[in-house]
């Protein structure tokens, strides 16, 4: 009953706010201009302290074939740095890189932010996937400098960081989980109901980047079934809070556990009740209540979520995602549906 209750007022707050569920991001820097830029591939390319003194200039957003690199295809890398705006400190920031042609990673101060696409052996192209990354606070330097890197593929015809906007975003409204999950989690298609068991992500699960549709993950024109997985650790504090998971939004369908345990579901999953789905779940919002039971407080907690797409895009393709509490939970969608009434 308590998890009914909790669903009920979480309805209650998006029809308040409209239904919104749309991350609303506000421009904070322009990046677009020269960045340093040298063909090979070296995943030491990817640190901060890493000397680019003597790599070449080179315009971000343009083709590289544009710039002198004239019918190169392989492997590249871009960097960058920056600050960060006062208004803008303390605060998850979004990395847009508009479209990369053809596969990307991305770090900030070394760490892997995201990518698309996938490189070899079992290449994928995501030239069509518009580049937005979430920067976990973490991560950045609130008072220096922070480093962008950016590790491409290309196979040919244009290559790079071709077009599109170059910039960092803020939230208008900051999503503030107090444990962010945006980033790698573990992934594997197929469907083994014992999965939401699973504690040990061996080398069956692979790595995948949430949010983000699958298929600019490599997995292109896969439909059906798939899992995510991650772990998280809750002290014992957290763990006396009232806390929700926030999965943002889902293509299509979902049933979400946490330590093995069902916390909710978005649609049906199985063959016989399909008639059921009415269509939409893709865009609804998910944030599942966890009882505080079967939480364990100290100590690593396993999530799994099992996706069911019918076509076209799949997977947990929008953010935000991370736990948070109630308390802020229903403050930062209050603060949303005051924001629309003053529209």
């Amino acid at each position: 009953m308590k998890i009914l209750n909790l669903n009920i007022a979480i309805f209650c707050i998006l029809l308040l706010s409209g239904g919104a569920v749309s991350q609303d991001l506000e421009s904070v820097k322009d990046l677009e201009g020269q960045w340093k830029f040298k063909i090979g591939d070296n995943l030491e390319w990817a640190e901060t302290n890493y000397d680019d003194s003597q790599w070449d200039d080179i315009y971000v957003p343009d083709p590289w074939e544009d710039q002198g690199y004239h019918g190169y295809d392989g492997f590249a890398w871009y960097r960058t740095g920056f600050t960060i705006p006062e208004d803008a400190r303390d605060k998850g920031l979004y990395l847009e890189l508009g479209y990369i042609d053809d596969a990307d990673e991305v770090y900030v101060n070394g760490k892997l932010i995201g990518h698309s696409g996938s490189f070899y052996p079992q290449f994928i192209t995501a030239y069509s996937a518009r580049r937005q990354y979430y920067i976990p606070k973490n991560f950045l330097k609130q008072n220096g400098k922070n480093v962008i890197a950016v590790r491409v593929l290309d196979t040919q015809l244009s290559g790079g960081i071709v077009n599109g906007d170059i910039r960092l975003l803020k939230e208008k409204i900051p999503f503030d989980p107090v444990i962010p999950m945006a980033g790698s989690w573990r992934f594997r298609t197929g469907n083994n109901e014992n999965w939401k068991n699973t504690t040990d992500f061996n080398s069956n699960w692979n790595e995948l980047h949430v949010p983000g549709f699958w298929e600019d993950a490599g997995y292109r024109n896969y439909d059906g079934d798939a899992w995510y997985g991650s772990q998280v650790e809750i002290n014992q504090e957290l763990a006396q809070k009232r806390l929700l998971l926030v999965l943002g939004r889902i293509d299509d369908y979902d049933k979400t556990y946490f330590n093995g345990t069902l916390i909710g579901q978005t649609g049906f999953l199985d063959y016989r009740n399909f008639a059921r789905n009415t269509g939409s779940e893709y865009s609804a919002y998910r944030a599942y209540y966890i009882p505080s039971g079967i939480i364990h407080p100290g100590s690593i907690n396993t999530i799994t979520v099992h996706v069911y797409d019918r076509g076209g895009g799949g997977g947990i393709y929008q953010g935000p995602v991370g736990i948070i509490t109630e308390e802020d939970f229903v403050r930062y969608w209050r603060e949303k549906a005051r924001m629309k009434r003053e529209e």
